[in-house]
């Protein structure tokens, strides 16, 4: 039996985000979602979420955008001068990693002690892929009892094409996670790389195999100041809301015999 979980990334860092999750949810085929804790319009989708329980909410761990929950003056390897995660994706290299787990830590907490019961923990800008960062994300996910975390399984490049280094620290990164007793998809591909045409669509979904899979997307709403402010990732945002909204991804989940679930799923394996 197939199953996919059809997540959205970046709940809760915009308003406009917010309205396109569940627009895409509601109207569409989205199942799952990840909570930014530390998002511009954090509150408002956990108050959402509240109001959405066939929707599952996981966290999006953050260490590259906006700000740490922590007072920067506890994470000073993370931020900058003005208290601001800092964006250069190397710095993985020197960042504190005792720090990058009390943040994280923190991060959760925020969620939970809001009242949301994580299905899963992933990251944004997949940050948590690096092997040594995997192991934190684990490490809390069993702290907190989450079943689940993303992980790029080595099945998964039968489905898209990434540099060879992506491939090698993702298969170092998947060995880190396989030690943990987590629960992780069969295989994880983002929807741009899926492809966004009905063909692509259809083909991809034909390739899964038997198990568990999750198809990855970024939705959003039109006109969204606020996230035009703080990032170009806007128009295709949109784009994606309307594809997870088509006849043709409701028709091509149906043709290719796939169950949509969530992140749920895994938690319900465990009772």
């Amino acid at each position: 039996m197939k199953k996919l979980i059809i997540n959205a990334d970046d709940f809760g860092l915009t308003s406009g985000i917010n309205r396109g999750v569940i627009r895409a949810h509601r109207e569409g085929i989205l199942t799952s979602t990840t909570l930014m804790a530390g998002g511009l319009a954090w509150q408002e989708a956990v108050e959402l979420a509240a109001d959405t329980p066939t929707l599952g909410v996981g966290v999006h761990l953050t260490l590259t955008a906006l700000k740490p929950i922590l007072p920067p003056e506890h994470v000073p390897s993370l931020v900058d001068g003005k208290g601001c995660f800092r964006k250069q994706f190397w710095r993985v290299l020197v960042w504190n990693k005792k720090e990058i787990k009390g943040e994280w830590r923190a991060q959760i907490l925020r969620l939970m002690e809001a009242g949301l019961r994580p299905t899963h923990l992933d990251s944004h800008h997949h940050i948590h892929l690096w092997p040594s960062l995997l192991t934190i994300a684990c490490q809390l996910a069993q702290e907190f009892g989450i079943p689940a975390v993303r992980a790029i399984s080595p099945g998964s490049f039968r489905l898209m094409t990434v540099p060879d280094m992506q491939r090698r620290i993702a298969a170092k990164s998947w060995r880190r996670a396989e030690k943990f007793p987590l629960k992780k998809p069969g295989t994880v591909t983002a929807l741009e790389i899926a492809g966004e045409t009905k063909e692509n669509i259809a083909g991809y979904m034909q390739k899964l195999g038997p198990g568990i899979h999750e198809l990855f997307a970024h939705p959003g709403s039109p006109g969204d100041g606020q996230l035009a402010a703080i990032s170009s990732l806007t128009d295709k945002r949109v784009e994606e809301t309307e594809i997870l909204c088509s006849d043709y991804m409701k028709s091509a989940l149906a043709t290719a015999g796939i169950i949509p679930v969530s992140y749920k799923i895994f938690n319900e394996e465990r009772v």
